[in-house]
């Protein structure tokens, strides 16, 4: 919480849930929702409304119930043309939207116009330094990971291979060492899938491997901030 990840997901968060205000709602407020976090229980895991569990890595999740409902066909809202487009409302992190590409998500209170990723565009390098922040920000069905569990492994899997398939494009050979240098200096991901209006945060250090120490629900019934979760 408060790292340029977190800003990133409150970019997002207001465009993949408009109207409720989540920027304004959760803005310089990390040591307020640090005390208000649940631990995980069986309430919690309701909150969510995926079945979840502790391992050594975090919280792990079970899509079963949403798996055949992901599966059939879906009349989109919108066009949802192309490959998804990287850009980074803020320096430090950057959106995929795997949903709408269309739809570039910006600093709030920033710039009207977004910040495409450049094919050769620098990114941070890691570092074993707490404060040092390189995360991506990912709208995407989690079912699209191909799995009925997802536990922290599994996660940052899938995030890598967003990362991958968007920033790397085979008809443009440099691009190869962009997606290179984005998946050797993440260090945080956020995966939020409007639909089931959840998002699961991952963190790892260099040498460690990714755990998922947070999780939250939206309820678009209401007016409430996201409900987090934390293991």
């Amino acid at each position: 919480m408060g790292s340029t990840t977190w800003r990133a997901m409150l970019a997002v968060l207001e465009g993949a849930f408009p109207g409720l205000g989540m920027a304004a709602a959760l803005s310089g407020r990390a040591d307020e929702i640090r005390g208000m976090t649940d631990g995980l229980d069986r309430t919690a895991s309701a909150k969510l409304g995926l079945p979840t569990w502790l391992d050594d890595a975090g919280m792990v999740f079970d899509l079963s119930a949403h798996l055949n409902v992901r599966n059939a066909p879906r009349t989109p809202l919108r066009a949802r043309p192309g490959q998804p487009r990287a850009s980074r409302p803020y320096a430090g992190a950057f959106v995929i939207d795997t949903l709408d590409p269309l739809r570039y998500h910006r600093a709030v209170g920033g710039p009207r116009a977004p910040r495409d990723l450049p094919e050769d565009a620098p990114l941070a390098t890691p570092s074993d330094r707490a404060e040092d922040d390189s995360g991506v920000v990912i709208v995407a069905n989690l079912t699209s990971a191909g799995v009925r569990v997802l536990d922290s492994l599994s996660l940052w899997r899938y995030a890598g291979r967003v990362v991958t398939s968007t920033l790397h494009e085979p008809s443009r050979p440099r691009t190869r060492g962009r997606a290179r240098r984005a998946l050797r200096a993440l260090r945080r991901v956020v995966v939020i899938d409007p639909d089931l209006g959840v998002g699961v945060c991952l963190q790892t250090d260099a040498g460690h491997p990714p755990r998922c120490l947070l999780a939250f629900g939206v309820d678009r019934s209401d007016d409430a901030p996201p409900r987090f979760v934390r293991p």
